[in-house]
């Protein structure tokens, strides 16, 4: 049971690392694009300047989830390779619990706060036909202060609580990765 909990946390991981990949790749080509544009033919456009923050920064924050998941996020190395899997998965565990587990219900909460915020400046759609309408012509929520900058900046703003959520997943299946290696570990002793 524990173990498909783990597994099936693991398979979205996996995807959101993809999708990550993916935005990069399209960043690359969007901040190609722009500098060929500014350089070549003397034009640049706001939005495509901000929408390659907009891509930086999600990619940055979708990929944070999967660092976690795949053993590549930051950890002193030096010291946690010289200890035993018992006290690998004991310090997990704690960190886990004490750390990350609470950072990421506090950035999932305000970062909800955030986005409804920023959702919420201006006139909001009456309808579903209207929020679609809206969305691609005028906007919903806060835009951006510069000419032909973007509108809807809820969206990337959303990026932050999703991406905790999912950090937050992954902090899930560390855990019970966690209790399974120590559980492991006690068989052995």
């Amino acid at each position: 049971m524990l173990q498909s909990t783990v597994d099936g946390i693991h398979k979205l991981m996996q995807w959101l690392g993809a999708l990550a990949a993916v935005l990069l790749i399209a960043l690359v080509f969007l901040l190609a694009f722009n500098v060929i544009m500014r350089y070549a033919f003397n034009a640049s456009s706001i939005g495509l300047e901000e929408l390659s923050w907009h891509f930086y920064a999600a990619v940055f924050l979708l990929g944070i989830p999967y660092a976690l998941q795949t053993g590549s996020h930051v950890r002193v190395d030096l010291i946690h390779d010289r200890l035993s899997v018992r006290n690998k998965a004991i310090i997990d565990l704690v960190g886990t619990l004490v750390f990350l587990i609470p950072t990421c219900l506090i950035v999932i909460w305000t970062g909800w706060q955030f986005t409804a915020a920023a959702y919420g400046l201006g006139h909001q759609p009456g309808s579903l036909a209207e929020f679609f309408t809206q969305i691609t012509s005028t906007g919903i929520g806060e835009k951006s202060q510069d000419p032909g900058g973007l509108l809807n900046r809820w969206i990337i703003k959303g990026v932050i609580p999703f991406a905790f959520f999912c950090l937050l997943l992954a902090a899930i299946a560390m855990l019970l990765e966690s209790i399974l290696r120590l559980k492991h570990a006690l068989k052995e002793v």
